[in-house]
């Protein structure tokens, strides 16, 4: 036994000293000479008090238990019950109670008593002890022992079970009522008893079920608080000697399950209408026999297919589909049967395609059943095949047209360009690849700046003219559009320009312009030729007179004649500026046509200190030409160099045949020079490098070698004086008589 602390002196706490409040001798007597064990035990479990007859039936004396814990003589096994039930008494859970334990005799032997326990309270309801009575059940018969223990375990079944347990009369009166039955009911034992049960569960008062009832039912009760609730009923009757006195009512609260069952029919039909609802379809199979068994398929899908469920559920593959399309469609069952997770399928039927998923379904690793999920696509294919179609066509454009297309990101990096950037360009798509567009000449870095911050900004830029540099270094006249591409939420993700080659444009621009001075030209030219022409003819009337006199001086009177006919065809030359003149192609010979112009011009060239040479390193065979064209050509060519000259000029002319058919006519001076951004303006009309210049001779000179089908190229230094090569085919391809438009060509 365990001791319980002592005081500074020794002795017991107060607590466990404290005595009750009366000293009656009647009870001291009746107490000390019961004969049934009594005891009085503290609200703390120690004993205060015990009579003669328990101290015989423990054998310990009253002083060696005084104020020693209860429990400290029960079984170990019983010590923890009998505390929690004095617990439950000092909480109020219980008024009292009976318990059948065990002591352990002084000389160790163990004692069956039966214990019942109350607990004594002051006028306030104060705890004061706990009153105990115990009777030594060790001498009775076994069956008076199993009696009792028949007693308790009758008692607990019925306190302790979760059923609500209802004890009547046949006449319906209750008689007790289980804790359990209390929880559910919302009323007290005390509340319940005397009163029939039909106040209680509802459907007993209108006579639906009588109290001989065996089988399970259900009944309707209202709680306390107003609620209704569910019960499942069994009715149990109480025999004894043969004869039914009453009967348990064991009910159970299937208020919830009700409410539960309901939910999951409730959630059933849902599922069931969310499966036949669907746009898709739900199908289910197994393998039974060597054969794939739908056993279940439903959702709209089906029945846009033409079926319904009971047109597939319980029917095999060949069964339902064509032979060619249940033999493509078994190769993926087997493949879902066999474990193989999401396999999908596309199907079409009936001009309906629609994609499937199967997934096997296990059962302890084992697969029992595959589950496939249908997804009408018929729609989404066709949106495929347009957006195929349409891609290819954008593809078809952007690679056909002759625009320069190119997509960057917002690094101003290139994604991609068309196959008409390499034409215009001459990048390949590969070397552009990653990298910022190469095309920008240094001197227009900064338009490069401003176009990507205007495309950051969201703005467009649309038909800028400028130019971009080709591989090669070349400038190309462009023009530009380039606008930012944003995403469906207006983000901008990239830049996308087009580069539109104008050079031949711009070529045209600049013909229409030339055209506009050759056509102030030709007007003026008209108005001169005519003035001019008047007086040269009555010069050439008078030369004709004065010959037939002056018969020693023929010489002259023919190189005067000679002269006012050149002048006459130089003011007809004018002329053609105004209005086109027919050309007479004829065999011709050049070096005759080339010492005559060197006769004409010698004077001219030594009155300038200027020495004229012509050499033939070849024979010149005759060229179709216009003798007196070319020989206003080559005057024009040498007397220009004789005016780039200042002072001991030379001037060598030199005539060859080349390979390829053509004659060369090389005319080099050591003149002043030209300077190298003007070479590209000769040509053009009242352009001109000398003082008194008009710039109409070298236009002839150009429309004339045109005419002839040859080509003129000059090249000169600033210094060093200019070389002009003209090169004539001897035998142009065509030869006939030609109209050529001197003004608008």
């Amino acid at each position: 036994m365990n001791n319980l602390p002592l005081d500074e002196k020794g002795e017991a706490s107060p607590m466990l000293r404290k005595q009750p409040a009366w000293k009656d001798t009647t009870f001291d007597a009746a107490f000390e000479y019961a004969a049934i064990g009594m005891a009085l035990i503290s609200v703390d479990g120690a004993w205060l008090r015990i009579n003669n007859y328990l101290s015989a039936l423990t054998g310990y004396s009253s002083e060696e238990l005084l104020y020693t814990e209860v429990h400290g003589i029960s079984m170990r096994e019983e010590a923890q019950k009998l505390l929690s039930l004095m617990s439950q008494l000092r909480k109020g859970k219980l008024s009292s109670f009976q318990l059948e334990q065990r002591f352990v005799h002084k000389s160790g032997k163990h004692v069956w008593v039966d214990c019942s326990m109350s607990l004594a309270k002051d006028e306030a309801g104060e705890p004061l002890f706990f009153i105990a009575y115990y009777r030594d059940i060790s001498r009775g018969t076994d069956m008076e022992r199993k009696l009792a223990a028949s007693e308790q375990r009758y008692k607990s079944l019925i306190e302790h079970n979760p059923a609500g347990i209802l004890t009547c009369n046949m006449n319906g009166i209750i008689l007790t009522a289980n804790p359990a039955m209390e929880r559910i009911l919302g009323f007290s034992e005390i509340e319940m008893t005397g009163h029939p049960v039909s106040r209680f569960l509802d459907d007993l008062g209108t006579g639906k079920v009588s109290l001989q009832e065996v089988d399970n039912y259900l009944l309707r009760a209202t709680h306390r608080n107003g609620e209704t609730i569910e019960l499942g009923v069994k009715n149990v009757p109480i025999i004894v000697n043969g004869i039914v006195e009453g009967l348990y009512m064991i009910a159970r609260d299937i208020t919830q399950h009700i409410k539960d069952r309901e939910q999951l029919r409730i959630a059933q039909q849902d599922l069931h209408d969310t499966v036949r609802r669907q746009q898709g379809m739900t199908m289910k199979f197994r393998q039974a026999g060597g054969t794939f068994l739908h056993t279940l398929c439903d959702g709209e899908l089906l029945y846009r297919l033409g079926f319904k469920p009971e047109h597939i559920i319980g029917k095999g593959l060949f069964e339902i589909w064509p032979s060619s399309l249940a033999a493509v469609i078994e190769n993926y069952y087997h493949r879902a049967w066999n474990g193989e997770e999401n396999v999908i399928y596309e199907s079409t039927y009936r001009d309906i395609t629609y994609l499937t998923s199967l997934r096997p379904i296990r059962e302890q690793g084992v697969v029992v059943e595959v589950i496939g999920s249908c997804v009408d696509i018929t729609e989404r294919k066709r949106m495929e095949t347009e957006l195929r179609e349409t891609k290819e066509l954008l593809e078809s454009f952007i690679n056909n047209t002759t625009d320069a297309i190119c997509v960057l990101d917002l690094d101003a990096s290139v994604i991609s360009v068309n196959a008409a950037y390499e034409q215009v360009f001459g990048w390949t798509p590969e070397e552009l690849k990653n990298q910022p567009l190469p095309i920008y000449p240094d001197f227009l870095e900064d338009q490069r700046n401003e176009i990507y911050e205007m495309l950051r900004a969201g703005k467009q830029i649309s038909g800028l003219e400028t130019v971009r540099q080709r591989k090669d270094g070349q400038l190309v006249h462009v023009s530009v559009t380039k606008t930012p591409i944003k995403n469906e939420c207006g983000a901008i993700i990239g830049f996308a320009g087009i580069d539109r080659d104008i050079t031949e444009r711009k070529r045209t621009e600049e013909l229409l312009r030339k055209s506009d001075k050759l056509s102030v030209a030709g007007q003026l030219a008209a108005g001169l030729a005519h003035e001019i022409r008047n007086p040269l003819t009555s010069l050439r009337g008078f030369l004709q007179l004065l010959q037939s006199d002056l018969k020693g001086k023929q010489h002259y009177f023919e190189i005067m004649l000679s002269e006012l006919d050149r002048i006459n065809f130089i003011v007809s030359e004018f002329l053609v500026i105004a209005k086109p003149e027919a050309l007479h192609y004829k065999q011709g010979r050049l070096g005759d046509i080339l010492q005559t112009v060197v006769a004409l011009l010698e004077s001219q060239a030594v009155l300038n200190n200027t020495s004229l040479t012509l050499e033939f390193v070849t024979d010149v065979p005759e060229i179709v030409c216009s003798e007196m064209h070319l020989k206003q050509l080559f005057i024009n060519i040498v007397k220009n160099a004789i005016e780039a000259i200042s002072s001991d000029g030379q001037i060598h002319m030199t005539v060859s045949v080349e390979a390829d058919g053509y004659v060369r006519i090389r005319t080099k001076d050591n003149g002043c020079g030209i300077p190298e951004d003007r070479l590209k303006q000769l040509g053009e009309p009242f352009y001109t490098t000398k003082e008194k210049g008009t710039g109409l001779g070298l236009m002839m000179c150009f429309k004339i070698v045109e005419a002839h089908k040859g080509t003129m190229q000059i090249r000169s230094a600033i210094g060093e004086g200019t070389t002009i090569d003209i090169r004539l085919p001897i035998d142009p391809p065509d030869v006939r008589t030609t109209i050529s438009n001197l003004a608008l060509a």
